[in-house]
């Protein structure tokens, strides 16, 4: 059984304690001879519970990362359509205000 991780970590961290403990195991049982199958058994089962939480964290740092980058995309979208917008305001103010200076000069 996989032991839990303190809750204070974050997805990184977390995904870097279990690919060690996942890497320690691998090389614990590498070293059980053939005559111990129980303990070989054990040890691949957590080994197999621990790539199967690995693989979950990933999927969800994946799904965070792409929220985050939707989100971001939105938000330079937006900025662009606000600068085109003072762009095309100040554009046409100035017109008008060149316009303006004209007519009363004249």
């Amino acid at each position: 059984m996989v032991a839990s991780l303190p809750a204070a970590l974050s997805d990184g961290e977390r995904l870097r304690v279990l690919e060690d403990r996942c890497l320690m195991l691998e090389t614990q049982l590498s070293s059980v001879g053939n005559s111990q199958s129980d303990l070989r058994a054990e040890m691949r089962q957590e080994i197999a519970s621990l790539r199967s939480e690995i693989e979950a964290l990933a999927k969800s740092m994946e799904s965070s990362n792409r929220q985050i980058n939707g989100k971001l995309d939105r938000l330079f979208g937006a900025r662009a359509v606000v600068t085109a917008a003072i762009t095309l305001l100040t554009s046409i103010l100035g017109s008008g205000v060149v316009h303006l200076v004209v007519s009363i000069g004249k």
